[in-house]
């Protein structure tokens, strides 16, 4: 068995067995290894990331919640121990987010060459990583990871425009989480129903119907996630629902 192919193995095991930061670990390394990743390689690379991150975000926002209580009840030593629990949370994501970022500026964008679906795949990332760094930083800190997630998504759209179909998953996901970006982060709300708008006008049935199974299933999910996107006030741009909608459940959460 090759190299590449054992460490790709290792990280299977590690999901299986829910241990997503060695998945991560173990991806990382398929990366050092060098040459593009397949299709596979690259879903298993963001899947041990992104499930590394959650427990730590969800954690944290827990931690910030009972903080907060315990300080309205006047009990600060219960809020000095939340607080102090969110910054070993908060410093273990930005550990994550730094292999993460490192793995994809260094090594899978510039390696990306021709494959215009793998390099917005690794933009989204980009955008994806720099935004989670700047969820729990002070003001200033703050603006400078968002201005970099801002300008990782932009790329990729510019990219995606020129070479993907508006129906493309990969297309899809990267407008849906750069919406998600604009609302919560930006606080551009308008920018954001006005985004997811744009694409679901877009998405009609005939576009959909060029896609292969697997993909279509994948767009018309990721489509009902911009719909719900677009309810963050859609009734300021007169939005209505398309012909598609309601063809598939939407997922409990987005990314």
């Amino acid at each position: 068995m090759a190299p590449q192919d054992e460490v790709v193995l290792m990280a299977r095991i590690a999901e299986s067995a829910e241990r997503y930061e060695d998945m991560a670990d173990f991806m990382k390394e398929r990366v050092d290894m060098g040459g593009p990743l397949s299709r596979e390689e690259r879903d298993m690379f963001s899947a041990a990331f992104k499930h590394a991150m959650s427990s730590r975000r969800n954690a944290t926002r827990i931690a910030k919640a009972i903080c907060i209580a315990k300080e309205q009840e006047g009990d600060q030593a219960q809020a000095d121990l939340a607080t102090n629990y969110r910054s070993k949370m908060e410093a273990q994501l930005r550990e994550i987010c730094a292999k993460a970022l490192s793995a994809l500026e260094q090594t899978l964008i510039p390696g990306a060459g021709g494959d215009a679906e793998a390099n917005i795949f690794y933009l989204k990332m980009r955008g994806d990583y720099y935004r989670y760094l700047s969820e729990n930083l002070d003001p200033q800190a703050r603006a400078e990871q968002a201005a970099k997630a801002e300008q990782a998504y932009s790329d990729g759209v510019a990219a995606a425009q020129d070479t993907l179909s508006e129906v493309h998953p990969t297309r899809l996901g990267l407008v849906l989480n750069f919406s998600v970006f604009k609302h919560e982060v930006l606080g551009d709300t308008q920018g954001a129903i006005a985004m997811a708008h744009t694409v679901l006008a877009a998405a009609t049935p005939e576009k959909l119907a060029t896609l292969d199974r697997e993909a279509s299933q994948d767009s018309e999910m990721t489509l009902s996630l911009l719909q719900e996107t677009s309810g963050f006030g859609a009734e300021l741009i007169g939005f209505r629902a398309p012909l598609w909608a309601g063809a598939t459940s939407p997922p409990a959460s987005r990314e």
